[in-house]
């Protein structure tokens, strides 16, 4: 179906002032492949199994790279076309040669030190985990041992107005610092005789980066699909390096989000197209959060974004995630 509810504005969190059938261009459904997207994901696969590339890869090996091209060819919002080109100018520069003698320093110090010198180079939040291949996209390969995973804070008072082209050149801007970020880390850990691998969005690379963020602490997988950050909630953008310099993996920080989701119905209301469900659904062999691809890439596409369910989110509003999260630590110390 790809029909649905579309909201005539922003209203209080959650809030859905008016109601419109949601109803795609005839020339934005002619590019719709025959398969499903949510196959492609592995929705109700019991098996695990690499992700299979879906969007924001080549688009000459995507089922649905016709609509990608699409959503490229035809956005709207005012520079978000040079944002994405000026990101790209900055890919393009190479990274300095690796150091000819390694900097001979132990995990935890390692560690520090990289943490230390991201949060110098644009980087907002840093976690390091080691490197699960099963985060791998089939067709890809990631032969390092560990990443470091950076989160970039977006302006929440542009990201509540999605999809308005307000919240689109945000999202541009925040992916051009993640990458920003990552590309400066890389070359600084290289100048320390490392092997840095670094990726930015807002196309994919090879490895997927939600779980390696969970892994490395930044957070909990949002109901609507997107990352909750004890501080940030899920108003930042995620970025990534991948390397050989021996680290030392930060834990888990399950903090309440995925609690506090199953009782919320923001972002489950206030999704034009009704793409977030209540519960939780089985993708290639886990359990989780899943936002239905079929249902939201119409949209999305067709407004060259959209983001409304993380800039509606409680956890997103500014100065709430913190006490969000210690009203929940509190309530957990209490049973």
């Amino acid at each position: 179906m790809f029909t649905g509810k579309a909201s005539g504005g922003n209203g209080p969190m959650g809030e859905v002032k008016e109601e419109t059938p949601f109803k795609a261009r005839g020339e934005v459904l002619a590019l719709l492949p025959d398969t499903s997207g949510n196959d492609i994901n592995g929705l109700g696969e019991a098996q695990k199994r690499h992700a299979s590339p879906i969007m924001w890869h080549d688009p000459g090996i995507l089922a649905h790279g016709d609509l990608q091209n699409w959503f490229f060819a035809n956005g709207t919002a005012p520079g978000a076309n040079e944002h994405r080109a000026s990101n790209q100018e900055f890919t393009a520069k190479p990274l300095p040669e690796l150091a000819a003698i390694a900097a001979d320093w132990e995990p935890e110090e390692a560690s520090a030190k990289v943490k230390e010198a991201a949060l110098m180079r644009e980087s907002d939040i840093v976690g390091i985990a080691r490197l699960n291949q099963d985060w791998v996209f089939e067709g890809y390969e990631a032969p390092y041992e560990w990443i470091v995973v950076l989160g970039v804070a977006m302006d929440w008072q542009c990201l509540k107005t999605a999809p308005s082209h307000k919240s689109q050149i945000e999202v541009q801007n925040q992916y051009g610092r993640g990458t920003r970020a990552a590309y400066k880390l890389a070359a600084w850990m290289r100048e320390q005789g490392w092997d840095a691998h670094p990726h930015g969005g807002p196309l994919a690379g090879p490895v997927l980066m939600i779980p390696a963020a969970i892994e490395a602490g930044l957070g909990e997988l949002g109901k609507h699909g997107s990352m909750i950050n004890r501080r940030f909630g899920s108003s930042f953008r995620l970025a990534s390096v991948m390397t050989d310099m021996p680290l030392q993996a930060d834990g888990l920080d399950a903090f309440g989000a995925d609690d506090f989701c199953a009782n919320c119905k923001v972002c489950t209301n206030i999704c034009p197209v009704d793409a977030i469900t209540s519960e939780k659904q089985t993708v290639r062999g886990d359990t989780k959060w899943y936002v239905d691809f079929d249902e939201c890439i119409l949209y999305f596409v067709e407004n060259n974004g959209c983001g409304m369910c993380i800039g509606q989110c409680p956890w997103s509003r500014t100065g709430t995630a913190p006490r969000l999260a210690d009203k929940l630590a509190r309530r957990r110390a209490r049973r």
